[in-house]
């Protein structure tokens, strides 16, 4: 699959505090012992004052009068139009009679598992398609009863699912699994989170199994992100062991290793070691039709309070998200935002006007909304990095982070503000990767000789760049487009000529 593919961190972020730290880039001296001026860490002075401790915590309003915040809480909502908002959460497992449009996939995962109630073997699937087309869904909503019925059988079977967004690399993968094996048996991982070998991770994870679990399921959820730092993508590691753990387990009951990926050809990516040991029942998910998603919606329509959805509601929500993705996820995401549209009106009813200005919202683009929110450091971090894509005199898809922090040095200069150093620019560029505003990598400059960061912007730089100078502090940017341009090419020529 390549560099080419790597894809950011999305809205399922998973804030963890095993986030791999981004200062190890021994391409630059000036990252460390720099005395920093960082302007967005506040000082924080606690003052001597009673009204601080008011257990009422009022704050202050534009008008200068106080609310409470305690009493805003504790008072209770009128009206509103919900009866049961979590039907109408895309993450929530719901139950098999709300399955709609996927009898087929269904059908074909529920045969695959059947038998782990008679202790026989399972095998492996890849479930593939679009986002939002019932992949989770299904195998999560089978799993559950699976394990439901092997419980009433007096046997415990595992279902150990992460997903590979968060983890980035092998070693923090398995160390996710082991940690979802340990909560769900109420255990101590056993094992710390750095410290040791992923084969001692390992390790401890067949323990776990071979302990406690008659059969176990492995579940990888956008497993195409396990990408890690090297140059070939670390899922084949980790699908070569566990396609492979009853073996190297010792372990007697049924093992299945799931993927889940929307990537079609996922496959045809993996490496010759994988692919020998990693022979799945690959069921693949298309979109939704309008019909289809008009189904799943009126399914759900008991999140809502009875007489509460206009007629025209379910029919334009399904027709919006057949035009657009076909993703079911977003249509009930979409139903969700209109319902709470019109709580904010004050009505008891959602209509089509909630739909629409709803749809609007979504259409937005998010990525450059959180960078108009983010601190005046990290947007001038963000701007020396489309700056440098956008000036560099060739496409370059691929930012290296040296000539960026130089470029961010010169207009930090210009502004006349605080820099950060080498080391914190680059984490909090990286850190934008969590809301997919880019991407970054590390690429090793041969033996000896350490790696390089890359970023590679998700949008175009220039609407980034024009993006961040709607803030009235970065409007005078736009006069200083040939001094910039002059330092990146000077930098980037620096750059070629030492690599």
């Amino acid at each position: 699959m390549g560099q080419e593919r790597r894809r950011a961190g999305s809205n399922h972020l998973e804030h963890e505090e095993d986030r791999e730290s981004s200062s190890a880039d021994p391409e630059s001296p000036e990252s460390t012992g720099e005395n920093i001026d960082s302007p967005d860490t506040p000082q924080a002075t606690l003052e001597n004052d009673s009204d601080s401790t008011n257990p009422s915590q009022e704050a202050t309003n534009d008008d200068g009068g106080g609310i409470s915040i305690r009493d805003r809480l504790q008072t209770e909502s009128s009206g509103g139009v919900f009866a049961n908002k979590d039907l109408v959460r895309s993450d929530t497992i719901i139950d098999e009679d709300r399955i709609v449009g996927r009898d087929n996939q269904l059908g074909r995962v529920v045969d695959n598992l059947k038998p782990v109630l008679q202790n026989k073997g399972i095998p492996d699937m890849i479930l593939s398609g679009p986002s939002g087309t019932g992949k989770s869904l299904i195998i999560h909503a089978v799993c559950k009863q699976i394990v439901e019925l092997c419980e009433s059988q007096n046997k415990t079977f595992g279902v150990l699912s992460i997903n590979c967004e968060g983890p980035k690399t092998a070693d923090r993968a398995v160390y996710r699994l082991i940690k979802a094996a340990a909560d769900d048996l109420s255990v101590d991982p056993g094992v710390p989170q750095t410290g040791v070998s992923t084969d001692q991770k390992l390790e401890r994870l067949y323990e776990l199994m071979r302990e406690y679990y008659n059969g176990v399921i492995f579940i990888l959820d956008e497993v195409d992100m396990l990408e890690g730092p090297y140059q070939e993508a670390e899922y084949n590691s980790l699908i070569y062991q566990l396609s492979r753990a009853r073996k190297l387990a010792d372990f007697d009951g049924p093992i299945s290793l799931t993927t889940i990926t929307n990537y079609a050809d996922f496959m045809t990516d993996l490496n010759s070691r994988a692919q020998s040991s990693y022979n799945p029942d690959d069921i693949f998910f298309d979109d939704y039709d309008a019909n289809q998603l008009r189904s799943i919606l009126r399914n759900r329509r008991d999140a809502f309070k009875p007489d509460s959805l206009a007629d025209d509601v379910v029919p334009l929500v399904a027709a919006l998200g057949s035009q657009t993705h076909g993703d079911a996820r977003k249509a009930i995401d979409l139903l969700r935002w209109a319902g709470e549209l019109a709580e904010r009106r004050g009505t008891d009813t959602v209509t089509e006007t909630d739909v629409r200005e709803a749809q609007e919202k979504y259409t937005e683009n998010r990525k450059l909304r959180h960078i108009s929110g983010i601190s005046t450091q990290k947007k001038l971090s963000i701007y020396a990095v489309a700056a440098t894509a956008h000036y560099v005199r060739e496409h370059l898809d691929w930012i290296p982070a040296g000539p960026a922090f130089k470029t961010y040095q010169f207009i930090a200069d210009t502004m006349d503000t605080g820099k950060y150093s080498r080391e914190t620019f680059v984490n909090h560029v990286t850190e934008q990767s969590t809301y997919g505003a880019l991407d970054f990598e590390r690429r090793g400059k041969g033996r000896g000789r350490g790696v390089h960061m890359y970023f590679s912007l998700s949008e175009d730089p220039e609407t980034v760049m024009e993006t961040i100078r709607e803030d009235s502090r970065f409007e005078n940017l736009a006069h200083e487009a040939a001094t910039i341009s002059a330092v990146v090419r000077e930098r980037m020529k620096q750059f070629r000529s030492k690599n």
